[in-house]
């Protein structure tokens, strides 16, 4: 059976957990909760609700860790390393292009919105799961 992407909407494939940081938040923190929480992203909150300027993942601190000491985990903010602008994309898009956009864009992750309110995150391994389930 072959799997159609463009029947299969994003918020049919998402995780409804979505797990934040704050613009200020030192890297070791962001990191510890992803860890914690068995996450590779966070969504990074903005002034308001529907603010979302980024989102942080461990790619990102591993990167920093790469050419710095662990040390500096302590010292930069989640805004330093965040990619920046929050690519997002609606709760109705099909996963083609959800697929699409992430591969143009250089992401492996998305916020999911209904509206303007963040109701969960597409990643390429839950496009990947929900492929191998139907």
């Amino acid at each position: 059976m072959t799997v159609d992407l463009h029947e299969i909407r994003a918020d049919e494939a998402m995780s409804k957990t979505v797990h934040w940081a704050t613009p200020q938040e030192n890297l070791r923190a962001a990191g510890q909760r992803m860890a914690n929480h068995g996450i590779r992203a966070l969504l990074v909150a903005g002034e308001s609700p529907s603010d979302l300027p980024g989102v942080v993942t461990s790619k990102d601190i591993v990167n920093v860790l790469g050419t710095q000491s662990a040390e500096v985990l302590d010292q930069l903010q989640v805004r330093d390393v965040m990619t920046k602008p929050a690519i997002c994309i609606p709760k109705q898009a099909n996963l083609l292009d959800c697929v699409n956009l992430m591969r143009m864009a250089g992401v492996r992750r998305m916020p999911v919105l209904d509206g303007t309110d963040v109701i969960g995150i597409l990643s390429m391994s839950d496009v990947f799961t929900r492929m191998l389930k139907d």
